[in-house]
């Protein structure tokens, strides 16, 4: 054996590198596919052609009807069938649910803005009009009408974000008519 490596020459040495490494490279693909191929029949039950056996009677083993595993199988339908019924009544239960809860917390979220927008309001006006500093002057200078003006001009975006809730809710409870019964 010895021999025989000496005897080949030098150069020739990089050509066997590349058949060697392309021979295992070949041989690793081969023995991949054999294996999905092998995999892939077993998984379908399929046998190779080699393997057959020439039986002149053989019929396809779908002519003859398994009535023990229809019958079964018909069962298991039924059963997934009254899950799949019962899933789907608890699924609609659940939904209307949350609808109902979900309305019941946007009606009291609504209500509550709208009693704080109007807390607001009227604190900002008994504080801007009652202020005890400066109600004498107030009282003798300004009408009551000259009061909410001077209030609006002093804080006109606490009035103008107080004026918005109040709109914004009564236009959505006079549009979506909340005090009817649905």
């Amino acid at each position: 054996m010895e021999e025989t490596l000496r005897s080949i020459p030098p150069e020739a040495w990089p050509l066997i590198d590349i058949l060697f490494n392309v021979t295992c490279a070949v041989t690793a693909v081969w023995l991949a596919v054999s294996v999905f191929i092998w995999w892939r029949r077993s998984a379908s039950n399929l046998t190779t052609v080699s393997s057959a056996s020439p039986r002149r009677g053989a019929q396809p083993d779908f002519l003859e009807v398994d009535t023990k595993a229809r019958a079964e199988a018909i069962k298991r339908g039924e059963r997934f069938d009254q899950e799949l019924e019962r899933r789907e009544r608890a699924e609609e239960r659940e939904s209307r649910r949350q609808a109902r809860t979900g309305k019941k917390a946007s009606r009291w979220a609504r209500f509550i803005s709208l009693a704080m927008a109007l807390f607001s309001l009227a604190t900002m006006i008994s504080g801007t009009i009652f202020q005890v500093s400066i109600m004498g002057a107030y009282w003798e200078q300004f009408s009551a009408g000259e009061r909410i003006m001077a209030m609006i001009r002093h804080y006109p975006l606490g009035v103008a974000v107080t004026v918005f809730v109040i709109g914004y809710n009564l236009i959505t409870f006079f549009i979506n008519r909340q005090w009817e019964a649905k």
